[in-house]
């Protein structure tokens, strides 16, 4: 197992359940398990007096965690253990993806640290992780949204892109749009809305030499297809979206703005 912080720890599915289980739960005095698989630990295999937390999670771009409460349900359980001085432990098969996105959650949670920062520490304990995309993408839309777990804000934050059949680059989980004005922002010169800002910007040094900004998916955005038109709500036509470009600065999709449609707003004008 991995000590996250004290009273945290990650682990693998074997660690849970194989033959040196029980030698790690005493070692680590653990009393609380979170388990983010398709099935819960059998009865057989759970110890004695320990509480076991079962929550049914793929490990799938398009799995959702925010708008079905599932987050909330896992923070709370880690939260109340932690609050009490249990230790607790998350697992999910490999500690890669499911449970090193839980655990990057409840850091980001406690110490109001951004997804990165969390994500940084957990690589500094354990070197090999890596949450999926989806993932990745709904822990930074709860970021930009203050960490608030009601559900019905991001309702309607996923889209999936007409005629893709690619399970990793279907789904796509789009951004809120926020007016900060501690950021640069980027408004729609035709109805003179906000639909980015500067932390938005995928990749500022290509926005720097062409007449393109590339940018992550946002709220507004609507997809017809694998290639197609993007479309502001207002009916301005603000760019072209590209789902099946070469691999770019980690991106598997390309979604390009051009800047003679919007005006750019200075960081607190």
């Amino acid at each position: 197992m991995w000590k996250i912080t004290e009273n945290l720890y990650l682990a693998q599915l074997p660690m849970i359940v194989g033959p040196t289980s029980k030698a790690e739960f005493a070692k680590n005095n653990i009393e609380r398990v979170v388990t983010l698989t398709t099935e819960p630990i059998p009865e057989n295999k759970r110890l004695k007096d320990v509480d076991y937390k079962f929550i049914r999670l793929l490990d799938m771009p398009n799995e959702p965690i925010l708008s079905n409460g599932l987050l909330e349900e896992a923070l709370k359980f880690i939260d109340e253990g932690i609050e009490s001085e249990t230790n607790v432990v998350v697992h999910c098969l490999a500690a890669v993806s499911r449970s090193v996105s839980v655990c990057a959650a409840f850091l980001m949670y406690k110490n109001r640290w951004t997804m990165e920062k969390a994500l940084n520490m957990i690589k500094g304990i354990r070197k090999f992780i890596g949450p999926n995309s989806g993932f990745l993408a709904q822990l930074k839309i709860w970021e930009r949204c203050d960490m608030d777990f009601a559900p019905e804000r991001y309702a309607n934050l996923s889209i999936d892109i007409p005629g893709a059949f690619d399970a990793d680059t279907k789904t796509i989980w789009r951004q809120p749009v926020l007016d900060d004005r501690t950021e640069t922002r980027f408004k729609c010169r035709q109805c003179r809305k906000v639909i980015f800002s500067s932390d938005n910007i995928a990749h500022p040094q290509l926005s720097d030499l062409c007449q393109k900004y590339l940018i992550e998916p946002m709220e507004w955005l609507r997809i017809t297809g694998v290639t197609c038109s993007i479309n502001h709500s207002c009916g301005a036509k603000l760019g072209n979206f590209i789902a099946t470009g070469s691999k770019c600065n980690g991106l598997k999709r390309w979604i390009f703005i051009d800047k003679s449609k919007i005006d750019k707003v200075e960081i607190g004008i």
